[in-house]
């Protein structure tokens, strides 16, 4: 960024599957020097001009490693019920002060139709979690913005 330039990045495949797909409506969250690619809506027709979506709910972890410009895609296993599949959602990442536990929060989306459920995924224990909530819940949504500010 401080000199204006894009480059084009390759990362190595993961040892235990295939890269991540074309997609889009996916989430890309940095933490740490690792990205959490969650989710979105690829398209599974071989013509360019025809679509058959399908939505998709697969995590896939690209690690950055400073200096040496080598990345490369794993795909994590990860622990309890994973989301519905969505596009359009959003993620947000919660770090708890004292800087040790950090979670990724997955809210709403598309799947057919708009979704309105929250989900987390444990960054260190890599285990997805539906928690039960209080009040009053948003109205479903997807092409949504979230923030987080403090806690």
């Amino acid at each position: 960024a401080s000199r204006w330039e894009w480059k084009r990045l390759k990362a190595k495949t993961p040892k235990n599957g295939p890269p991540p797909c074309p997609r889009l409506g996916h989430s890309f969250s940095l933490v740490g020097n690792k990205c959490y690619l969650f989710g979105g809506l690829a398209n599974d027709s071989e013509d360019p001009k025809n679509n058959i979506p399908r939505y998709l709910n697969d995590l896939y972890v690209l690690e950055l490693r400073p200096g040496s410009g080598v990345l490369a895609w794993d795909i994590p296993i990860t622990y309890g019920v994973l989301p519905p599949p969505r596009e359009s959602h959003t993620a947000v990442v919660y770090t708890e002060r004292d800087g040790r536990r950090s979670r990724l929060v997955i809210y709403g989306g598309m799947s057919g139709c708009r979704l309105g459920d929250l989900w987390t995924l444990d960054i260190e224990t890599l285990t997805w979690n539906k928690p039960s909530l209080s009040g009053v819940a948003p109205l479903p949504r997807s092409l949504h913005s979230a923030t987080t500010i403090g806690n």
